[in-house]
């Protein structure tokens, strides 16, 4: 087993020990709904010159995103902070559970790497400054991760298309230590493929059982 295969099998152990299955399917079938619906949003906007409704699609897209990795936060019981990663004023969505923890960015074609790949090292630095707990944060905010991840997504195209701005691809993506390079990408079906199957339940028989009748009885008996 190769540096890549180790790390790449070490981050799917964790992901299934603290992260629920159904986060990953909820996050792709709800990243589809959010993609759709931004773009209706943005397109029947009548206060927008047309040239600039991509550059809306991007913005509000991005809030969405945001709302909806701090959702299925909540639902899944993971925690969540809007307070610890700044960047360029702006503060972003971080949730995290056991040794796993994530934050959510567009990017232009998959295996880009985005700028909020910086967020390791702000969240790292962020660990280091010494804080007071005040009870703002959830257990755990200040500690540092053993896995930190990013959902990285984009759509289909790039025109102010309707088919173009549907949801392309979605991945957990793991930056290299010098955030200059993703260090592995697992698309959401990988990461799915990976939990242990639940075993089906058996069906109970829809017939009814049957029972003899007294005219039946001694049918068959040797007299």
């Amino acid at each position: 087993m190769n540096a890549y295969e180790h790390l790449r099998d070490t981050a799917l152990s964790m992901l299934v020990r603290d992260i629920p299955e159904e986060f990953w399917s909820d996050l792709h079938a709800l990243g589809k709904i959010v993609y759709a619906d931004t773009f209706a949003e943005v397109e029947n906007d009548p206060s927008v010159v047309a040239d600039q409704k991509i550059d809306l699609l991007l913005q509000r897209r991005h809030f969405r995103m945001e709302k909806l990795l701090v959702d299925l936060a909540a639902r899944h019981g993971l925690s969540s902070s809007m307070s610890l990663i700044l960047q360029n004023g702006r503060c972003h969505a971080y949730v995290f559970k056991g040794d796993v923890s994530m934050t959510q960015s567009y990017v232009k074609c998959i295996g880009d790497l985005p700028q909020p790949a910086k967020f390791r090292e702000r969240l790292a630095n962020t660990m280091e400054l010494p804080r007071l707990d005040l009870g703002d944060e959830p257990d755990g905010a200040f500690i540092m991760p053993k896995l930190y991840g990013l959902v990285a997504h984009n759509p289909l195209g790039r025109r102010f298309v309707e088919n173009d701005q549907k949801l392309g691809m979605i991945q957990f993506c793991l930056p290299s230590v010098d955030c200059k390079a993703w260090a592995v990408e697992l698309s959401l079906t990988e990461i799915s493929s990976v939990y242990p199957s639940t075993p089906s339940k058996a069906k109970p028989s829809r017939s009814l059982s049957w029972k003899a009748r007294d005219a039946d009885k001694g049918l068959g008996e040797s007299k």
